[in-house]
């Protein structure tokens, strides 16, 4: 199968809850796979491992719909990390629907790094 951005972000806004269910890697995965390519699951901060795998590489620049964002743990024990999809005009899901690309007030403080990725 091909990869249709547009499809995986359409299953990602379907499912998405209004708040989290802390299973974020989860619902981007399972975004991935209904747009075409199989991707195996991960905590959120090893996602991009699994992303690659699958045949999705780095982004700079300008993000387009289907890209994925990887953001690392924040401090602390019990941290996984964060992983969601761009829908193209400025929205992002994961497991909810997301206010930002960071999910919540901690990591728009902390700003943890992020990677996009992007498949081809």
């Amino acid at each position: 199968m091909s990869w249709k951005p547009h499809e995986a972000v359409s299953y990602a806004r379907l499912h998405a809850r209004m708040q989290t269910t802390h299973y974020c890697a989860r619902a981007v995965a399972a975004a991935i796979r209904a747009g075409g390519v199989r991707v195996e699951g991960a905590n959120a901060k090893d996602l991009g491992r699994s992303l690659e795998r699958a045949g999705f590489t780095l982004v700079h620049g300008p993000l387009i719909e289907g890209d994925i964002a990887v953001i690392d743990a924040l401090p602390g024990t019990g941290q996984y990390g964060h992983a969601c999809i761009y829908d193209g005009a400025g929205n992002w899901y994961s497991d909810f629907i997301q206010h930002g690309m960071y999910p919540g007030p901690r990591y728009r403080t902390i700003q943890p790094r992020v990677v996009y990725y992007r498949h081809n």
